[in-house]
């Protein structure tokens, strides 16, 4: 069953034609307090995601495609070979293209284009669920032809579940702030009028990987850090007089 926050149902409802203005009237016409409720926590990322490519260059382009194609073929296999599931296992680019030197005139005032050849690129991504073993599985392929490394971004599996928990602590923090204000006001809090979640919340990573030399020999050095967490609500309540 779809998680739904109170607070983007509540949102949805106020998206209907008529039901924004009648809202904001309903609250500007009642004694109200509107607060911000804040929730953060840090998780230990459970995967991480490998983003590399193999690139290949031809003096003719099918002999670059077919080149290209047989050690993209061979990375494949080699991940296929550390138990990665193949649906963890994506191409996100596959392209060819012509590659031109620039040639200068004997003064250095004019300059032409001449092809050199053809460069082919297959790029993958692939999510590896024991962290500790992505700098292996990263130092591998490139062993195998994997030439461009273009970076490693971690993530939590159980995103929609925490986002849910931040969300309702997010709310009791900013009934907790609003009740601080009543004793000295003598009044006590109402229905609530408004519920929306505060711009500045949200997933924010806090560490990404450190990587170094990529020497197929080792491991290439991965740090995963802590994944950190946001959610801010803002809650308007109605104040009744005692």
């Amino acid at each position: 069953m779809a998680f739904a926050p109170p607070a983007l149902a509540l949102l949805f409802a106020l998206s209907l034609p008529g039901a924004a203005s009648a809202q904001a009237a309903l609250v500007d016409s009642v004694p109200h307090i509107v607060v911000v409720g804040h929730a953060h926590t840090e998780v230990a990322p459970d995967y991480a995601v490998l983003s590399l490519a193999v690139v290949t260059e031809r003096p003719k382009a099918a002999a670059a495609a077919a080149a290209n194609a047989e050690a993209a073929q061979a990375v494949i296999d080699a991940v296929k070979t550390q138990g990665i599931d193949p649906k963890d296992v994506q191409t996100s680019e596959v392209s060819l293209n012509p590659v031109y030197d620039t040639i200068s005139d004997a003064v250095g005032r004019g300059t032409t284009q001449k092809l050199r050849g053809y460069q082919a690129r297959n790029s993958l991504t692939i999510r590896v669920r024991a962290i500790d073993k992505a700098g292996a599985l990263a130092a591998s392929l490139i062993d195998k032809g994997a030439n461009e490394f273009q970076g490693i971004s971690f993530g939590y599996s159980r995103e929609d579940e925490l986002n849910a928990k931040l969300y309702d602590a997010a709310f009791r923090d900013a009934l907790r702030a609003a009740k601080a204000y009543l004793p000295a006001a003598g009044v006590s809090l109402g229905r609530v009028l408004e519920i929306a979640p505060n711009d500045e919340g949200g997933y924010r990573p806090r560490v990404f990987a450190k990587t170094a030399t990529f020497a197929s020999d080792a491991a290439v050095p991965i740090e995963p850090g802590t994944l950190s967490y946001d959610s801010q609500v803002r809650v308007t309540w109605e104040l009744v007089g005692h």
